[in-house]
């Protein structure tokens, strides 16, 4: 778990750091305190050093008010060794300090764990050359640096826990957020694509997060719409083929036929079941990007009478007329062009009472493909809407189609780099624009 990972993450770094410090601070603190009992030190050899005289010739240490106080830990030594003044009780630091009575120059040594000793030659005048030596007991100072190890170790224990405890808290709390953001993206991706956080440009992590999975729900959403319109239109493609089969073979199977009209049924069957294979293959082609509508040329007046002779084959009983301006050549492949093509003629042929124009020209850079009947026509307000998927026009009978035809057309025609407008006339009117190759 992240937070976790965070948290404990934080504790170890903010632990490490403790550590070195309460190291460094136990350190610095063991080397004043040492510093601390040499000049202690100094300062009892000093004192010691000034109440040894000469008497005589003889080598004596004055009598002071502090007496009981210097003898307690105080040596003096003559030049070969001799004590001259010792401690008024004997112990076991006697034979250390012994040791120290022949140094030439100031020396520090420890007795033992607990002890600091300090021997200090004297050789100015009028002191003869003597020894003094004088011992400190440490134990102060270790439970002084004790007791401010143990201070720091529990020092360190409350801050590491505190630290703990706001770090967890103010991770729980930052990533909070995040996990209720992706909770509702959860949930959005299962039922409502179109929901968004909405939580504008990315200004930190997670206004960032926020717009990545907008992002990522928008795609989501897409993604599906595409989905759903490539099923449907594939649908309104198969939908007419496929029930002209169906009639086909079924009148052909009320009464025996004879060979040759079994044989025109079976051409209009094989005609049909290659118009719904083209359809497929450009329809699954465009939607897995396999095909690109502006890639290859194509014949606008060979287009135009393919389609043409599709659609009177159909046996309706309309008149279908052609005018093609001569060497026209479309900038987009040729099955893409049927495509277009098709959808719109047909709704022609439907709506149409008894004509249907396919006038193909140029203006411009583009070729225009005019299809017009005299049926209905559209309305001067619904010539948007009739272009969106699931849309019919006034005059569509309640049943009559999918409402598919002209969106998956516009939707081919804007792929290739052209247009699809239905324009308002005395009859049905559609301008089909693709660029000139």
């Amino acid at each position: 778990m992240i937070r976790r990972r965070l948290v404990v993450t934080a504790t170890a770094a903010l632990a490490a750091a403790l550590v070195v410090l309460t190291v460094g601070f136990y350190t610095v603190l063991s080397r004043q305190l040492e510093k601390g009992a040499d000049g202690v030190l100094r300062a009892r050899a000093g004192a010691a050093a000034a109440t040894v005289t000469t008497f005589q010739g003889r080598l004596r240490v004055n009598e002071t008010p502090f007496d009981e106080v210097l003898d307690s830990g105080v040596w003096v030594f003559d030049a070969g060794g001799v004590p001259v003044s010792t401690p008024p009780v004997p112990g076991p630091l006697d034979s250390s300090a012994q040791k120290l009575s022949a140094v030439s120059r100031p020396t520090f040594r420890d007795a033992g764990d607990d002890v600091r000793m300090l021997a200090v030659p004297l050789h100015d005048p009028p002191t003869p050359d003597a020894v003094v030596v004088v011992a400190l007991s440490l134990i102060p100072y270790q439970d002084a640096e004790r007791t401010a190890l143990i201070g720091a170790l529990v020092f360190d224990m409350l801050v590491l826990g505190l630290s703990a405890l706001l770090v967890r808290r103010s991770v729980t709390q930052a990533l909070r957020p995040v996990a209720q953001m992706t909770a509702q993206a959860a949930k959005w991706s299962e039922r409502d694509l179109d929901r968004r956080f909405g939580l504008g440009p990315p200004r930190d992590e997670l206004t960032g997060l926020a717009s990545t999975l907008d992002g990522l729900l928008g795609r989501l959403s897409a993604a599906l719409r595409h989905e759903k319109r490539v099923t449907a239109e594939i649908a309104h493609e198969l939908r007419t083929p496929l029930t002209r089969l169906r009639l086909e073979t079924e009148v052909a199977l009320r009464r025996d036929r004879s060979a040759a009209e079994l044989q025109a049924v079976l051409r209009r069957v094989l005609d049909g079941t290659d118009r719904m294979t083209a359809a497929l293959d450009t329809l699954i082609g465009l939607a897995q990007q396999s095909i690109d509508p502006s890639a290859g040329t194509a014949a606008a007046v060979d287009v135009a009478a393919d389609v043409l002779r599709a659609c009177r084959a159909r046996g309706r009983e309309i008149q279908l007329d052609l005018e093609c301006a001569a060497g026209l050549v479309v900038g987009c492949d040729r099955e893409v062009v049927l495509r277009m093509l098709q959808p719109l003629l047909d709704n022609a042929l439907r709506y149409g009472r008894s004509a249907v124009l396919l006038r193909v020209s140029r203006s411009g850079n583009d070729a225009v493909f005019a299809i017009s009947d005299d049926g209905p026509g559209f309305g001067a307000g619904e010539l948007e809407a009739v272009l969106g998927p699931g849309t019919q026009g006034r005059a569509a009978a309640s049943g009559e189609g999918a409402g598919l035809g002209l969106a998956l057309a516009r939707r081919l025609a804007e792929a290739a780099g052209g247009t699809l407008t239905p324009k308002v006339s005395r009859g049905g009117l559609v301008e089909l624009r693709l660029p000139v190759a």
